[in-house]
């Protein structure tokens, strides 16, 4: 009788060791982060569509350049994508009367292939506990990758597992890039 109740103990406990991994592991894969969908070629790059605006700029401003197509969402960097340049689309602020949005646009050249490598390194997996404490320490800017036919990708940055922020690393390759020409762009308020 003693061994059949010791015998009953350990398959109980081992069904809840089983039940206990089969948890943590569905857990531990919600901890990973989504896909990154491939980046898609466009034609050229460009910092005043819409969506790129809109990913920009915390209010709505207008555009300068209404593009009739959506653009695509930023992604990862084809395989058979190679590179020579970047265009780089940062928000910079406001007029002092808050009149106009100030978007700079730069172009940039240097060491791409240390750019595309952090820019595929993989995101981090988001932690068990935690928040996020601060806003992002990081700038978002909107990146385009352009080859030397002209055609670009917007790319996506690898983003840290607690907030979502971009890598640091990857964000200062590109920022590191030297710049080969500059626009700056005032945006009026949306209507």
């Amino acid at each position: 009788m003693r061994g059949l109740r010791t015998w009953w103990i350990a398959a109980g406990t081992c069904a809840v060791l089983v039940a206990g991994a089969l948890v943590f592991g569905v857990l531990d894969e919600r901890r990973n982060p989504a896909p990154t969908p491939q980046g898609v070629v466009v034609g050229q790059p460009t910092c005043l569509a819409p969506a790129v605006l809109a990913s920009l700029i915390p209010g709505r401003v207008q555009s300068l350049e209404p593009s009739v197509d959506p653009l695509p969402a930023p992604g990862t960097i084809p395989a058979n994508f190679h590179p020579t340049s970047a265009v780089v689309c940062e928000f910079v602020g406001y007029t002092a009367d808050y009149g106009y949005a100030l978007v700079r646009q730069t172009s940039r050249t240097g060491n791409l292939v240390a750019v595309v490598e952090e820019l595929n390194r993989p995101s981090a997996k988001r932690p068990w506990f935690g928040e996020c404490p601060t806003a992002a320490t990081v700038p978002s800017p909107v990146v385009w990758l352009v080859n030397a036919a002209g055609n670009a990708v917007r790319v996506a940055f690898p983003v840290d597992g607690t907030c979502g922020n971009p890598l640091p690393d990857a964000y200062v390759a590109v920022m590191n890039l030297t710049v080969r020409d500059e626009q700056a762009h005032n945006l009026p308020p949306a209507l």
